[in-house]
């Protein structure tokens, strides 16, 4: 499951400079703040599966993804807490083996803490927000479909008795708050289309 409060591709650097600094005095400054970016190329499915297909039987699947970012803990005045976001815009594009066509993915997105409370049972309650834009271009470029909306989230969280917040345990409690626009919902149906396989 996707944690609401932390991004993995920053979660060891974050480790290392945030546990040290949330016994600090609260301000108004982030406790963490980290800039990000990477460009990365693979294939999909993951070559190590032996089962694993794409869309239905699609085997060396190139994906060129890039990713930039802004990943923050935030004090929100009592200092009990620290509440991570991270904001992060990605474009993805995926490559049809058979016929050089690609499918290309933009997302925008924000994932934040929105409320925290003491449970007074070593646990707590987060309430997370979610908000974000996809849109899916052609090999020409057309768009093809897009979604945007929002989901609120509500976790009850373990801390598992530390004050280190990278080792807590969420678990989703009840079911989200969703609201949005989707003109597509089958990632697979788009490529295969978009792409003439």
């Amino acid at each position: 499951m996707p944690r609401t409060r932390i991004t993995h591709a920053v979660a060891a650097v974050l480790t290392a400079l945030l546990v040290p600094v949330t016994a600090g005095a609260a301000d108004a400054q982030p406790l963490v703040q980290v800039h990000y970016s990477d460009v990365y190329d693979v294939l999909l499915p993951d070559p190590e599966d032996p089962n694993g297909s794409f869309c239905g039987g699609l085997v060396d699947v190139p994906l060129h993804g890039e990713v930039d970012g802004y990943f923050s803990v935030k004090d929100h005045g009592d200092g009990l807490f620290p509440y991570f976001a991270d904001r992060f815009r990605s474009t993805l594009v995926y490559t049809n083996p058979l016929t050089g066509l690609s499918l290309t993915v933009v997302r925008v997105r924000q994932t934040k803490d929105l409320i925290i409370t003491d449970n007074g049972d070593g646990t707590l309650t987060l309430v997370g927000l979610n908000t974000g834009a996809l849109w899916s271009y052609g090999p020409d470029g057309e768009l093809l479909g897009r979604q945007n909306g929002l989901s609120r989230d509500t976790f009850l969280v373990d801390t598992l008795g530390t004050a280190d917040p990278f080792d807590d345990v969420l678990t989703l409690v009840g079911d989200p708050f969703t609201a949005g626009l989707h003109t597509t919902t089958n990632f697979c149906a788009d490529f295969l289309a978009a792409t003439g396989a």
